[in-house]
């Protein structure tokens, strides 16, 4: 991917999502506001550093944990001076080809556009120093006689401060892209101190548990009033067999609804007990699922379609056969997915007749009110199926003298395939489950343990997404 945009300066933050993360990599670096603003005196002191680092890395034994930054370098420049498994362990002879990537170029060489930026440039580099560029199943895809993609220093220096901005593991790497300035450098910042983290301690010394979606949603939360803002993350693995990347995305309206969580106790309830469903624990109690870190993950949208929602994580957890929530608990999960659906969807429906219906015939009908949900409950999300049981449902309460609430008309957006058909179930399910629990109908046999349940009251008093025992490194 090129993006020309002539820089003004040394240095410029372009659309090339892995370009754009090392150039704030370097702002941070460098303690500037802005990319635009580092000066050449900046990139010779970041150039500098990434030096000794990348140095260190490739000459540290394997059982040290300066060896963990090297294993980040070699899944991002596989075949590069640094990583490659023939370059010398002699630091004397290893320093200065490392040195010669991000030297400025020669003056009155002969220049050419830089491939990111469209600054003059007289150095050309090819994919072995670039992450994720080119393919790395062929020596050579470029023309007969090209060398390689002109590069000026400024993004020279950006592809290798890239891991530094990026969340990092020791397979792969993170990037995150935003419309609003402040989100990424908030992102990069936080990893910055990471990846500091990393060089001295290795992956031991972080908790587990943690996700790069946490920390994007971190940033986008500190725009405050809810400025819509969309971001996306960019996760690769630069892998000489099996190379990859995916794509996921949040919408506009994410930092909206995370402001309108935060404004409201029942909604902030609603979150809480998501994010304790979700976290996970091992036999010592040790977190090894963080359940702030996989709520945030819910907030993304895989760009092959290969995600949760937290649409319907939320339909999950209400619908447990063995979960036991209170009247307060569920009401707040269900207002959360209702208030999801109408600030990030678009979506708000009026479902209060139909599952006016459904729990009408689970509480009236024949037989027991448990044995009418679990038949509910095995239809739910089928539009076929769901139109069969309204269909019983509604005989049933006519032949009983009974008002029904909705008719055909109501029915039709549910039982159709057509979009947000299966959002709306999802929905429908949620309203039936709060509307069964307000009129006390019995059809959960498990009871709250009330130990049980002033603990949790505990966990729900701290706030949302926030930096605690679940987190690596602690508070940003």
């Amino acid at each position: 991917m090129s993006t020309l945009t002539t820089a003004p300066g040394p240095l410029a933050a372009t659309s090339h999502p892995l370009q754009r993360a090392g150039a704030w990599a370097i702002a941070v670096l460098a303690e500037r506001a802005i990319p635009q603003e580092v000066t050449e005196s900046d990139l010779d002191s970041v150039a500098s550093r990434l030096v000794d680092d990348i140095s260190a890395a490739a000459l540290a034994a394997k059982d040290t944990a300066a060896y963990d930054w090297w294993k980040v370098l070699f899944a991002l420049y596989p075949n590069s001076k640094a990583t490659h498994s023939k370059r010398s362990r002699d630091r004397a002879v290893l320093l200065p080809g490392i040195a010669e990537m991000f030297v400025p170029d020669a003056p009155g060489a002969p220049t050419r556009p830089c491939t990111f930026c469209g600054t003059a440039a007289a150095t050309v580099w090819t994919k072995t120093a670039l992450p994720m560029f080119d393919t790395n199943k062929a020596l050579n895809t470029l023309p007969p006689g090209v060398p390689g993609w002109s590069v000026c220093r400024g993004c020279r220096i950006a592809a290798w401060a890239l891991p530094y901005g990026a969340w990092v593991t020791a397979g792969s790497a993170t990037v995150l892209s935003c419309e609003e300035d402040g989100v990424e450098r908030e992102f990069s910042a936080r990893n910055v101190l990471r990846a500091r983290r990393i060089m001295h301690l290795g992956f031991s010394g972080l908790r587990a548990g943690a996700r790069p979606e946490l920390v994007a949603v971190r940033a986008l939360r500190s725009l405050r009033g809810g400025l819509p803002a969309a971001a996306t993350l960019w996760s690769f693995k630069n892998d000489n067999q099996d190379p990859w990347l995916r794509v996921t995305r949040t919408r506009r309206a994410v930092p909206v609804f995370l402001a309108t969580v935060e404004g409201n106790t029942e909604l902030r309830r609603g979150w809480r007990l998501l994010e304790l469903a979700l976290t996970r624990h091992d036999k010592h109690g040790h977190v090894t699922t963080s359940g702030s870190a996989e709520s945030a993950r819910l907030l993304f949208e895989a760009e092959d379609g290969r995600s949760r929602s937290l649409l319907s994580q939320l339909h999950y957890l209400l619908d447990e056969p063995d979960g036991s929530w209170t009247r307060g608990d569920r009401s707040a999960l269900t207002g959360l997915a209702f208030t999801y659906a109408k600030e990030i969807l678009g979506m708000n429906p009026d479902l209060t007749p139909v599952a006016t219906v459904i729990a009408d015939w689970i509480e009236h009908g024949s037989g027991s009110p448990r044995g009418r949900l679990a038949e509910y409950r095995n239809v739910a999300l089928s539009d076929y199926k769901l139109g069969t049981l309204l269909l019983q449902a509604h005989f049933r309460l006519t032949l009983d003298g009974r008002p029904v609430a909705a008719g055909p008309e109501d029915w039709r957006p549910l039982i159709q395939q057509r979009p947000r058909a299966w959002e709306q179930r999802m929905l429908l399910a949620a309203g039936v489950l709060q509307l069964l629990q307000e009129r006390g109908v019995a059809v959960n046999e498990k009871p709250v343990d009330a130990d049980e349940q002033a603990r949790t009251e505990q966990l729900l008093e701290q706030p949302v997404l926030a930096a605690g025992v679940d987190d690596e490194m602690g508070a940003a």
